[in-house]
């Protein structure tokens, strides 16, 4: 397994932020992964970094981003088939590959960035829709082993994800036999629902409040557009946050403690941030 020291990983995040940097390692094989898990008590796992805003990293981080392996397919009848996806497969191939294979289920993740990975621990999704009724099992790497998890899936969150740091390896999908034609056609239906983002973006910083929009909220006292150095809410979207140039750690995290500051001032709410600020 490869170690790069102090690496400068602002390329490897949607985000680009300036100072993003950290230890960082890449498995090449399985027990690579095993034997980091078991190494290492306290860590983060990178690989997509669509929702990652980050500094100097002290803990060390895995990188998840590789190929390791491939999918896997079992017929399981007339209508459905099961496919073992690994965890650093891109949702842009995802999508392509149900595609190609006709298989329905995952098309409502049509333009949203990262991997299956991310998505399945953080419930990456549009309203209204889950990973509840495609994610069969979940296989997690924690302390040197690999076990199957069956996901209970909350807004936002993966509700009984294991206490401690762990890796996801890949996941079972049940998926529906359908036609090429049909799947790309609801694909484009979903992007064409999803919002135009220019530059380089983590998202949603902010979960929405039960009951709420929070790029409403965030509208409202005055932070659509708003910047702190490089760091900036959308013009578009309130909600949505975005690097207008060399935005480093710092300018995130002010623009964060900002936003919340003025929500609650003003509405008595306080925001739950849905990107993950490391440090």
């Amino acid at each position: 397994m490869k170690l790069k020291k102090a690496a400068n990983i602002s390329s490897l995040l949607t985000i680009r932020v300036a100072d993003a940097e950290c230890d960082l390692y890449f498995p090449d094989v399985v027990d690579d992964i095993l034997l980091f898990t078991d190494q290492y008590d306290d860590y983060y796992v990178l690989s997509g970094g669509s929702n990652i805003i980050a500094g100097k990293i002290e803990k060390p981080v895995l990188y998840m981003g590789n190929v390791i392996s491939g999918s896997d397919t079992d017929d399981l009848g007339e209508f459905s088939v099961k496919v073992f996806m690994p965890s650093w497969v891109s949702i842009a191939s995802l999508l392509n590959y149900s595609i190609a294979n006709g298989l329905s289920g995952v098309e409502f993740m049509a333009g949203i960035p990262g991997t299956v990975g991310g998505a399945l621990v953080g419930n990456a999704a549009p309203a209204g829709d889950s990973w509840d009724d495609i994610v069969a099992v979940i296989y997690i790497v924690q302390d040197g082993e690999i076990y199957p998890l069956v996901p209970e899936y909350g807004y936002r969150t993966l509700k009984n994800r294991p206490e401690r740091p762990f890796v996801v390896y890949g996941c079972e999908l049940i998926l529906v036999k359908d036609t090429p034609e049909g799947v790309r056609s609801r694909i484009l239906h979903y992007l064409s629902k999803r919002p135009r983002i220019k530059g380089h973006s983590a998202g949603s910083l902010f979960k929405n409040p039960e009951g709420e929009k929070a790029g409403r909220l965030l509208e409202a006292v005055g932070m659509k557009g708003f910047s702190v150095g490089g760091a900036k809410l959308s013009d578009n979207h309130a909600n949505i946050v975005v690097n207008s140039g060399e935005g480093c750690f710092d300018d995130f995290c002010r623009l964060r403690d900002t936003a919340i500051e003025r929500v609650r001032e003003r509405f008595g709410i306080t925001l739950e941030p849905e990107v993950k600020f490391w440090s």
